[in-house]
């Protein structure tokens, strides 16, 4: 596995996206999460985005996915723009995109909403396929989402994995948050009980959560950044040697949603170090 540096999740704001390589290679990243769309508004084209990926030695590791999933007509509107996207990304090499899910929905039960999920996320997984980019949907786990709704829907691991298997598409896997697992019940490794293979998983977001809060309790936000002061909820170091044990080679970002990280007064360098050290102390070493 390897560190992505996603600037948006942790509040840094950079002017484009040299400046985003230029600080991942200042602190320590091989990769870095931007989307096609974002290069073309820069007037940047493929070759030009490669060249700089060249220079600076990082790749693009993902992108967020075009497609809004949460309404029908939404999901109608913004489908016809995903194999133009797939295919940008698939010329810069990005092999990965990720979107997220709610847990409960106030129209469709369970079945009727795993039926209704499954046929949108064929259809994406298919274009996507065809490009050769794998798809990760992220579970919700908080106990608040899961009831704010009518209907409880999908919400642990185990769940989306199930999901994965109905769509059929062979690329479609799990964007896996420490916060998400913790909140699901799954504290430290033991998300991985449910892993059948590394390719299960597209992504990883790292986070932790408050050390005297019990997991039912917590909501989608705050999340820490490992050793932020109030952190240690989570067994964050055994959440990343699972990932080790299962042999995941995809990469990981940091996702907090951090107090501490806004007094720095939106200073990005400041951020991005404080991130970059933060995510080494809970890096798994090579043995």
């Amino acid at each position: 596995m390897y560190k992505s540096l996603n600037a948006g999740l942790i509040g840094a704001k950079l002017d484009g996206f040299e400046q985003l390589l230029a600080m991942a290679r200042k602190y320590g990243y091989g990769a870095v999460s931007y989307s096609p769309a974002a290069l073309d508004a820069e007037g940047i084209d493929a070759y030009q985005a490669l060249d700089l990926m060249g220079q600076y030695g990082a790749i693009i590791s993902d992108f967020g996915l075009p497609v809004q999933i949460r309404s029908d007509d939404d999901f109608n509107k913004s489908f016809g723009q995903l194999e133009k996207t797939a295919r940008a990304a698939a010329g810069l090499g990005i092999r990965r995109t990720c979107t997220w899910m709610l847990s409960s929905s106030n129209d469709y039960e369970y079945a009727e909403n795993f039926k209704r999920h499954t046929k949108k996320f064929r259809l994406i997984a298919e274009v996507l396929r065809e490009y050769g980019i794998l798809f990760g949907v992220e579970f919700l786990g908080p106990k608040n989402i899961l009831n704010a709704a009518k209907y409880p829907f999908i919400h642990t691991a185990q769940q989306m994995l199930e999901l994965c298997d109905a769509v059929g598409t062979g690329n479609m896997g799990l964007l896996l948050d420490a916060h998400h697992c913790y909140c699901a019940g799954s504290p430290g490794a033991e998300f991985a009980k449910c892993i059948r293979d590394e390719k299960d998983i597209v992504l990883v977001h790292l986070n932790d959560d408050a050390k005297d809060v019990p997991p039912e309790e917590l909501k989608d936000s705050p999340r820490f950044y490992p050793g932020e002061p109030g952190s240690g909820g989570n067994d964050l170091h055994g959440f990343m040697g699972a990932l080790v044990d299962l042999g995941y080679t995809g990469p990981v970002a940091a996702e907090p949603f951090s107090e501490a990280l806004k007094t720095l007064g939106g200073d990005a360098d400041a951020i991005i170090k404080t991130i970059a050290e933060s995510t080494s102390s809970v890096w798994p070493k090579v043995k």
